[in-house]
């Protein structure tokens, strides 16, 4: 391979390149003002690390064994009706996010879809948290159960709706 004019000028005047370096009181300059590192021993942190693992296996151990979050317990404690909100919730928001994947296939095809069927459930949405927030001051309230369940209901029925008329 043939070397170009720079590197030949380069390997020739090496030595001249070379010529000056620091003094030494600039080196004991750096050396004075660099902190030192702090040595932990490796045993003190095995000791922390051990110290941890202790704490978290028998936090754990506490928890599981007082059964706090057992969702069993939790749904044999809990009112029937809510337990009921819980599993519709959980439904209406799987067949709604389903049919809502299988309208957005259709964005491409119609771009103003997009706007109208966001603001809606939107809409439909910030209601459902008001309800929410109305259920909480009042747990036992039917009527605010029944009323976010037709809202669920809504949000489903708007979307089988769109997806009849458009028929992507």
């Amino acid at each position: 391979m043939k070397k170009d004019r720079l590197e030949e000028f380069v390997s020739a005047n090496r030595d001249e390149f070379d010529f000056r370096e620091p003094s030494p009181e600039l080196w004991e300059k750096i050396a004075k003002n660099t902190p030192q590192k702090k040595v932990v021993p490796l045993r003190s942190y095995f000791m922390r690390v051990a110290a941890v693992l202790v704490v978290a296996l028998i936090s754990s151990v506490l928890v599981w064994q007082s059964g706090i979050l057992s969702s069993n317990k939790l749904a044999r404690n809990a009112d029937p009706e809510l337990v009921e909100l819980m599993e519709t919730e959980t439904y209406y928001s799987h067949q709604v996010n389903k049919k809502l994947k299988e309208i957005q296939k259709c964005y491409y095809t119609y771009p103003e879809l997009k706007d109208e069927i966001e603001t809606d459930l939107n809409e439909l949405e910030d209601m459902y948290k008001v309800l929410k927030d109305d259920l909480g001051e009042n747990i036992s309230n039917k009527s605010v159960i029944e009323a976010m369940i037709e809202n669920n209901r809504y949000r489903l029925k708007l979307c089988d709706d769109v997806l009849e008329q458009i028929n992507c």
